[in-house]
């Protein structure tokens, strides 16, 4: 049977496997990917495994990570002046923010429901307006430039603005879409950590919500009818969810004064779709969907659900 740090390495190795896809496209080497592996495990080691609620000293981060203090110190007083990933996550959140209130607020859509054709500027229903009132302390012509380049809006006939998605998705040949990826699976590990280890550490502390459907035995003629029933589905299901945060948010102040703590609320989603390799037989594919039904059976009391 396993050990526990035997199984965590063979989870480790399917979850690096799409992540080390993705460095190897951007001319990532292993030797810089350890070198950022060192500084991460310094950095998780600092915040999150201090004893009693204190930070984590320099010898507890040495022997829990096998780097010695010196470089672990050195470590540390580097990485906490380098977070490029979540100041860009900020500035992609306030982008969607502009979009969905763009969708919902009934100062930009029209009787009918849908988003409003705007100028540019002046008073409303304009896109100035809009970015005062969505983009927080990102100017105007900022916000206009980086939802024009990304294909997220585009004048009319008439020279207004009118806007193509309710959310926004860099490019991929962005670098904002590398760092996107990032904030997604950083989003979905953290969620898989909580339910792993931290709902046990807290008392009181709930699971998140975590769950997949996927079938091993599909015909792959039925690919592309699935991409489609998923945009329609899963797009109007974050639809929903959107509206349910928009109504619940606190107020943004005018001169971006926070009288009171935030936190980060919403649900991610995502298609599964794999080739399964010749080499495993039919029995062998059958077995694998069972396993992972009845594995998760008591949680969610349904058929082919995780």
């Amino acid at each position: 049977m396993p050990t526990a740090k035997e199984t965590a390495l063979s989870a480790c190795r399917k979850l690096m496997e799409p992540i080390v896809g993705i460095l190897l496209r951007n001319g990532i080497t292993h030797k810089e990917l350890t070198t950022l592996c060192k500084n991460i495990y310094v950095q998780v080691a600092s915040q999150e495994f201090g004893i009693r609620g204190r930070p984590t000293n320099l010898s507890r981060i040495a022997l829990l990570t096998g780097i010695d203090r010196k470089e672990a110190a050195r470590i540390k007083e580097s990485w906490q002046n380098n977070d490029e990933s979540q100041t860009t996550q900020h500035s992609q959140d306030r982008l969607t923010r502009v979009l969905s209130g763009w969708h919902q607020d009934i100062d930009f859509i029209g009787k009918d429901g849908k988003p409003l054709s705007i100028p540019a500027d002046g008073d409303l229903p304009s896109f100035a307006q809009l970015a005062r009132r969505y983009g927080g302390d990102m100017p105007a012509s900022a916000l206009l430039k980086e939802l024009k380049n990304n294909h997220m809006i585009e004048n009319d006939t008439t020279g207004n603005l009118c806007v193509l998605k309710r959310y926004f998705v860099p490019a991929q040949s962005d670098p904002g879409a590398l760092l996107r990826a990032g904030s997604v699976i950083h989003d979905l590990g953290n969620t898989l950590h909580h339910n792993l280890y931290k709902s046990n550490d807290t008392k009181n502390k709930q699971l998140h919500f975590e769950r997949r459907a996927s079938n091993t035995q599909m015909p792959p003629e039925t690919a592309n009818a699935f991409r489609a029933f998923v945009e329609l589905e899963g797009q109007a299901f974050l639809e929903k969810v959107d509206a349910w945060l928009t109504a619940h948010e606190q107020p943004i102040d005018p001169n971006n004064v926070t009288t009171k703590p935030s936190i980060r609320l919403g649900v991610g989603a995502y298609l599964i779709e794999n080739i399964i390799p010749q080499e495993v037989t039919s029995n062998e594919a059958v077995t694998n969907k069972l396993n992972v039904d009845i594995a998760t059976a008591t949680a969610t009391k349904g058929d082919k659900h995780e």
